[in-house]
């Protein structure tokens, strides 16, 4: 009776898993300026920036603010703001 009720304990785990989400939402950066007015002919510099969570609950490992960004490119003026994420199984 008590491996029965961890088997479908465990199938419940794995049914719960294969269901699951994730979903991120990011808000708009507060000082929004017009574009139009960058020179994107000039030679701009680059700072990254990042944060790790196992499992999607576990962390941040890491700083990726926009301030930490800025520092690591040596930047003083932040003109451009990109952004990217992902959501990965099995990191290589």
């Amino acid at each position: 009776m008590k491996k029965k009720r961890l088997l479908a304990f465990g199938l419940g785990l794995i049914a719960a898993g294969a269901i699951s989400g994730c979903s991120t939402m990011h808000t708009p950066a507060g000082n929004m300026t017009d574009i139009k007015s960058t020179d994107f002919s000039k030679s701009m510099k680059q700072g990254e920036a990042c944060a790790t969570y196992l499992f999607g609950l576990i962390g941040p490992f890491g700083d990726s603010s926009l301030v930490d960004a800025a520092k690591n490119g040596g930047i003083s003026k932040v003109e451009v703001v990109d952004y990217k994420d992902g959501f990965y199984i099995f990191i290589s």
